[in-house]
């Protein structure tokens, strides 16, 4: 039996003034419990909301801190000077499998940074560094991604 059909309209009117509020989901089981002493799962106030018709105001999006520029002509050099393209990853395969792998070979992220790669049975990836104190860039890691994707494809996986 759905918990809506229970309610009063007062007690209705009480949950749309939550909402509108801009009570979350939480916050509002935590009253239906308090206040009316109805004890419900998170999902099951979800379920509740809908079958109100009931919609939460949208939780604004917290925007990025810009740091304050100190020193304006640092900042233009910063803004003038060429973007560094990282070199592409380099994704290759093994002739002969690694031992407990479908697939496996070598990465190379550039200056001398490399890795081996390997896909288990189960599809897991496994990465082993040359340098473990290196780790690639998000753009080197992206690439990667893309590149392995890639080389699996070609190879029939």
């Amino acid at each position: 039996m759905s918990i809506a059909k229970s309610l009063s309209e007062e007690q209705i009117s009480k949950i749309q003034s939550w909402a509108d509020a801009g009570d979350g989901v939480p916050e509002i089981q935590k009253k239906l419990r308090d206040e009316f002493e109805i004890r419900v799962t998170y999902l099951e106030s979800r379920f509740l909301l809908e079958d109100l018709k009931i919609e939460l105001l949208p939780t604004p999006e917290p925007e990025p801190e810009k740091k304050p520029v100190e020193d304006e002509a640092a900042a233009k050099e910063d803004a003038d000077a060429p973007e560094v393209a990282e070199k592409p990853v380099k994704v290759t395969v093994d002739q002969v499998l690694r031992p407990g792998a479908i697939i496996s070979g070598k990465a190379d992220f550039g200056g001398g940074k490399t890795a081996s790669w390997w896909l288990d049975q189960m599809g897991r990836l496994g990465l082993d560094m040359a340098d473990p104190e290196f780790r690639p860039s998000e753009e080197q890691a992206i690439a990667f991604q893309t590149e392995l994707r890639k080389v699996v494809q070609r190879s029939g996986f």
